[in-house]
């Protein structure tokens, strides 16, 4: 390596592990929600509300950021769809970090035609109520909400929610805001975070570990206005030091649009580890599922929910969507079941032994 590339890359803020895998999600989800929303829409919104630099060091390389990978995608989308348009805007208050980010969008000009990147240097918790204000009627909206210590507050997201095909993107920093709730001095933090007080009187906060965290993260969730709410639990880095198995943050991605709650789960499953990161244990349905769920117990889920009934592919995935199960795995299993005689499938969209979209599914009763 070069001394001035090593100069670079020392002057970059470094990137841990666990904050990567967010520009990993972004990465993987962005171009199919352009692509699907696209189809309908002619003008398509991202809004990045902590940008950041644009760029970090991550094990020893430059790594883009959260606004790169979005004009990036935005790019690669306009310049296969003529005639559509997509605007970026990207909020970061601090001067020195902002300044960085622009000469990092300067290296992807020209931007295609339809390609309107705006940088404001202000407060996004003063700034986002004014952007809504002066547009009642958002295009499609996708937004990051990425703050070190707490997100939007809860008005103001369920203000972005309430429009028409928004969804967010929302690192809940659980290790930050649990301190802040147990510190007098600071907890007016998360009074504003969540709009009230009422917070501080939830039974979860006189429990500790595993219950005091879910029942945390359960009431944030609660306090959103969406109907579609799914959590990715991230662990402390190896770098952080810390032992304990807690979460350091969720990634919580909350929309009103089933479709997108699945693509997203599509995304993120594979991210997760073998030992639950993609934290979908507990009860569902009336049916109790392991730390590390096997097709398994989807298909004693299915079996005994769905017994004698028949429904669209598609539409068993949607009505499930909370289970911890991707597409491949309701595939493999009810294939699996279709070849045991334990269903029919009524073949619509595939062909042969396919299955997708509106193929309809048969349950028999149990044998």
């Amino acid at each position: 390596m070069s001394i001035e590339k090593e100069n670079d890359l020392n002057n970059l803020q470094h990137l841990k592990q666990v904050s990567r895998i967010k520009h990993t999600v972004l990465e993987k989800y962005l171009p199919p929600w352009a692509t699907i929303l696209g189809l309908r829409n002619q003008r398509l919104c991202y809004f990045d509300c902590y940008a950041g630099p644009g760029v970090y060091e991550f094990e020893g390389k430059r790594k883009e950021g959260s606004p790169i990978i979005a004009v990036k995608t935005a790019k690669n989308y306009l310049s296969r769809h003529n005639g559509r348009e997509m605007t970026i805007v990207l909020v970061e208050k601090n001067d020195e970090i902002r300044a960085s980010l622009e000469r990092e969008l300067e290296k992807l000009k020209p931007y295609e035609k339809g390609l309107r990147v705006q940088v404001y240097g202000e407060d996004t918790k003063t700034f986002i109520p004014r952007v809504l204000e002066g547009v009642p009627k958002l295009a499609p909206s996708f937004f990051m909400v990425d703050p070190y210590g707490h997100p939007l507050t809860i008005p103001i997201l369920n203000d972005i929610l309430k429009r028409s095909k928004t969804e967010t993107l929302i690192n809940f920093m659980y290790y930050r805001i649990n301190m802040d709730a147990g510190n007098d001095l600071v907890k007016h933090h998360v009074d504003e975070m969540f709009g009230n007080k009422e917070w501080r009187n939830q039974p979860f906060l006189k429990e500790t570990g595993f219950k005091r965290e879910n029942g945390f993260l359960e009431y944030f969730k609660n306090q959103i206005n969406a109907r579609y709410k799914l959590h990715f639990k991230i662990r402390y880095d190896p770098e952080d030091r810390i032992s304990i198995s807690g979460a350091k943050y969720y990634l919580t991605h909350v929309s009103n649009n089933v479709k997108a709650v699945l693509l997203m789960k599509d995304v993120m499953w594979p991210l997760g580890d073998d030992e639950g990161m993609f934290d979908y244990s507990g009860e569902r349905g009336g049916f109790l599922f392991s730390l590390s769920p096997t097709e398994k117990e989807l298909e004693e889920y299915l079996i005994k929910n769905y017994s004698r009934k028949e429904v669209e592919f598609d539409h068993l995935r949607e009505e499930t969507w909370e289970l911890p199960f991707i597409e491949k795995h309701y595939r493999n299993v009810i294939k699996r079941l279709e070849k045991d005689g334990q269903v029919a499938v009524k073949r619509v969209d595939s062909k042969k032994t396919g299955l997708r979209k509106r193929d309809r599914v048969l349950f028999y009763p149990p044998k």
